[in-house]
């Protein structure tokens, strides 16, 4: 989920730090963040890496109370390679 101001991230969450992987039953999986009243977009999705498939059911935006916890982490600044890697795209 990720929420603009706008052409700006003010709150993003894609579950990076919560994955979910393999063949699981349905279950219910939350993203909570904060959407100041200036926002001027929220958007949320699926991403698959890899085959497979992925299915949503009964999706919901709600309000929540203000003491319900985000569940994005502090942004992390990826560590770049020092050099070119993968040039053949084989990984």
């Amino acid at each position: 989920m990720l929420v603009d101001k706008d052409k700006t991230k003010v709150a993003f969450d894609n579950m990076q730090n919560r994955a979910i992987k393999g063949t699981l039953p349905w279950k219910q999986y939350d993203v909570v963040l904060d959407v100041p009243q200036d926002a001027t977009g929220v958007f949320f999705g699926i991403l698959l890496s890899g085959s497979g498939e992925v299915w949503m059911s009964d999706v919901s935006l709600e309000v929540v109370a203000n003491d319900v916890p985000v569940t994005s982490e502090a942004p992390v600044t990826p560590t770049l390679p020092t050099h070119p890697t993968n040039l053949k795209f084989t990984e």
